[in-house]
């Protein structure tokens, strides 16, 4: 099988932006089957940082093609910004972007709708980007989104109207806001149009074709299985599936289309916004992983809450996903630290440890921890497994063989260069 899906294994942030940017230089297509501008891939590339919200972070290479797939939320501005940048820089996306008929829209209204309902929640507020991903997945199961596919329709004008019907009386009655106009919508929407026409076309069918022909193909995750709206921790969740479940009904494949399954999970964890955390560390240490990481979020600029790698959690997610090989990321960040906690299992109210537990199990327990002793050895110029400090391997080694995974692919910085391949990496 010539495909392989790439997915975050925690509650996003895993470093997926490195990871799709290096392993793309190996693969013809990289396709995006789910969310949308909430999700910021980081690459640095010769020196320079790029953050795409919106189109794959494989855009860089410039032998790929990239898709955005129906199961994806489009915001246009978002993606004419990088456009620009792009265009700044040289780099020919023009050739190499699909965009499919099916792809939702992101309007202005569901950016506002998006911040007024969150603030509604008062101390129950979810903490979400505010980049209007909900109200349009909203809508788009509501039957009255509006799609890629539907600036080419005659009846668009007619469908903005379905869609003021539902927004504008609770704009008007529910947050006290002042109504949309369809005109100016309509305007807004046929710019857009004549931008976006010459990339519009069928992902799914390339994704087969490609597959056919014996080409490479990358299914490029977003957020983390652990934010997955049916299967994360819900209500702190995202509103898509970012595993790989997601993958065969955001493109329209099926789901044998999908050979090997990368799991991404930092050497340690992180969370932005609400939620449970149970490993979440404070004080010192939390701040000190914060700080050396660089730990706030891409596409809000929000503190990411920092703690302990959680293997209970990660056998979830690796259990439910179907992962074939592991990438462990940020492992340099840890390089400073004396002691590093790794938890094991949660200790049950009947004293029991249980080795896997849910995200949304309130009744886990409590995490038992293991302290493992520091390396106190710079990581980030190491380029083998074998050039690591021995307790640094010994950390990995024991993550893998908890986890029942092979450990494939190990980051310690944030350029493509500082990347150790293992050898059962099988994308050379």
């Amino acid at each position: 099988m010539s495909s392989l899906a790439l997915i975050g294994l925690q509650w996003g942030d895993e470093g997926k932006g490195k990871m799709v940017d290096w392993i793309s230089a190996r693969f013809d297509l990289a396709v995006r089957c789910q969310g949308g501008p909430n999700a910021g891939h980081t690459v640095w590339v010769n020196g320079k940082r790029w953050i795409f919200h919106q189109i794959p972070a494989g855009i860089l290479n410039p032998q790929i093609k990239v898709g955005i797939a129906a199961g994806c939320v489009l915001h246009p501005q978002t993606l004419f910004e990088e456009w620009e940048k792009l265009d700044a820089a040289g780099v020919d996306y023009q050739s190499r972007t699909l965009i499919d008929p099916r792809v939702h829209l992101i309007l202005p209204h569901h950016r506002l709708l998006d911040r007024l309902r969150d603030e509604a929640r008062g101390k129950a507020k979810i903490g979400v980007t505010g980049r209007g991903i909900g109200p349009c997945y909203q809508e788009k199961y509501a039957r009255y989104g509006i799609r890629v596919g539907d600036l080419f329709s005659p009846s668009l004008s007619d469908r903005i109207d379905v869609l003021l019907g539902y927004v504008n009386p609770i704009l008007e009655k529910v947050f006290d806001q002042e109504p949309f106009g369809r005109q100016g919508i309509l305007d807004d929407l046929l710019r857009v149009k004549d931008r976006i026409t010459p990339f519009v076309g069928d992902a799914a069918e390339v994704v087969e074709e490609y597959l056919a022909q014996g080409k490479k193909v990358l299914f490029e995750g977003a957020q983390g299985v652990l934010l997955d709206i049916d299967h994360g921790s819900y209500p702190y969740v995202t509103s898509s599936h970012p595993g790989t479940g997601g993958i065969p009904s955001g493109i329209g494949i099926s789901p044998k289309s999908i050979g090997e399954v990368i799991g991404l999970t930092k050497a340690y964890a992180t969370r932005v916004g609400t939620g449970p955390f149970p490993t979440e560390a404070t004080g010192e240490v939390e701040a000190q992983l914060q700080k050396i990481g660089n730990e706030f979020g891409a596409s809000t600029g929000r503190r990411r809450r920092c703690g302990w790698l959680d293997l209970p959690l990660l056998r979830y997610a690796i259990r439910s996903n179907g992962v074939d090989g592991l990438a462990v990321t940020k492992l340099d960040v840890l390089d400073d630290f004396d002691v590093i906690k790794l938890c094991i299992g949660y200790r049950r109210a009947d004293g029991s440890i249980a080795k896997e537990i849910k995200p949304w199990d309130e009744n886990a327990g409590e995490p038992v921890y293991e302290e493992i002793e520091g390396w106190r050895v710079p990581t980030d110029g190491v380029r083998s497994l074998e050039e690591l400090p021995d307790r640094a391997r010994a950390y990995l080694e024991r993550i893998s063989r908890e986890l029942d995974v092979p450990l494939w692919l190990v980051s310690v910085g944030q350029d493509r260069k500082a990347t150790i391949v293992l050898p059962d990496f099988p994308f050379k």
